[in-house]
Protein backbone atom coordinates (compact mmCIF):
# COMPACT_ATOMS: atom_id res chain seq x y z
CA UNK A 1 0.00 0.00 0.00
CA UNK A 2 1.22 3.12 -1.30
CA UNK A 3 1.72 5.85 2.16
CA UNK A 4 0.44 9.65 0.80
CA UNK A 5 4.40 10.51 1.08
CA UNK A 6 5.16 8.32 -1.38
CA UNK A 7 2.10 9.02 -3.88
CA UNK A 8 2.96 13.08 -3.52
CA UNK A 9 6.81 12.03 -4.46
CA UNK A 10 5.43 9.86 -7.56
CA UNK A 11 2.95 12.46 -8.87
CA UNK A 12 5.57 15.15 -8.45
CA UNK A 13 8.22 12.97 -10.43
CA UNK A 14 5.59 12.78 -13.49
CA UNK A 15 4.69 16.11 -13.35
CA UNK A 16 9.00 17.01 -13.64
CA UNK A 17 9.20 14.55 -16.25
CA UNK A 18 6.93 15.67 -18.31
CA UNK A 19 7.10 19.70 -17.77
CA UNK A 20 7.35 20.42 -21.31
CA UNK A 21 4.25 18.74 -22.59
CA UNK A 22 2.42 20.40 -19.02
CA UNK A 23 3.62 23.92 -19.73
CA UNK A 24 1.47 24.35 -23.01
CA UNK A 25 -1.88 23.21 -20.27
CA UNK A 26 -4.20 25.64 -17.97
CA UNK A 27 -1.74 24.19 -15.51
CA UNK A 28 1.61 25.48 -16.95
CA UNK A 29 2.86 28.06 -14.79
CA UNK A 30 2.52 25.56 -11.30
CA UNK A 31 5.47 24.10 -10.28
CA UNK A 32 4.94 20.36 -9.79
CA UNK A 33 4.26 20.11 -5.87
CA UNK A 34 1.80 23.16 -6.48
CA UNK A 35 -0.01 20.44 -9.27
CA UNK A 36 0.11 17.24 -7.25
CA UNK A 37 -1.33 19.34 -4.52
CA UNK A 38 -4.03 20.87 -6.54
CA UNK A 39 -4.54 16.93 -8.23
CA UNK A 40 -5.22 15.88 -5.07
CA UNK A 41 -7.40 18.03 -3.44
CA UNK A 42 -9.39 18.08 -6.53
CA UNK A 43 -9.49 14.13 -7.39
CA UNK A 44 -8.48 12.46 -3.63
CA UNK A 45 -5.49 10.47 -2.65
CA UNK A 46 -7.22 7.01 -3.73
CA UNK A 47 -8.04 8.29 -7.23
CA UNK A 48 -4.29 8.62 -7.64
CA UNK A 49 -3.53 5.81 -6.52
CA UNK A 50 -5.20 4.45 -9.46
CA UNK A 51 -3.87 7.01 -11.99
CA UNK A 52 -0.27 6.13 -10.80
CA UNK A 53 -0.85 2.85 -10.93
CA UNK A 54 -2.75 2.90 -14.68
CA UNK A 55 0.07 5.08 -15.85
CA UNK A 56 2.90 2.40 -14.65
CA UNK A 57 1.13 -0.06 -16.45
CA UNK A 58 0.89 2.28 -19.89
CA UNK A 59 4.50 2.52 -19.53
CA UNK A 60 5.20 -1.26 -19.24
CA UNK A 61 3.28 -1.21 -22.27
CA UNK A 62 5.04 1.81 -24.16
CA UNK A 63 1.98 3.93 -24.05
CA UNK A 64 1.55 7.40 -24.25
CA UNK A 65 1.40 8.38 -20.50
CA UNK A 66 1.47 12.31 -20.99
CA UNK A 67 -1.82 11.85 -23.00
CA UNK A 68 -3.58 9.87 -20.66
CA UNK A 69 -2.88 12.62 -17.80
CA UNK A 70 -3.56 15.55 -20.03
CA UNK A 71 -7.05 13.30 -20.95
CA UNK A 72 -7.58 13.72 -17.26
CA UNK A 73 -6.62 17.24 -16.79
CA UNK A 74 -8.71 18.36 -19.52
CA UNK A 75 -12.15 16.22 -18.21
CA UNK A 76 -11.23 18.09 -15.12
CA UNK A 77 -11.31 21.17 -15.97
CA UNK A 78 -14.24 20.69 -18.12
CA UNK A 79 -16.10 19.53 -14.93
Amino acid sequence: MLELADIKRQLRSFCRRNRTALKYTHIGEYSAEEVCEMFIDCVGIDEVKRILHDIDIINQRGGDTVKYFLLILEGLKAA
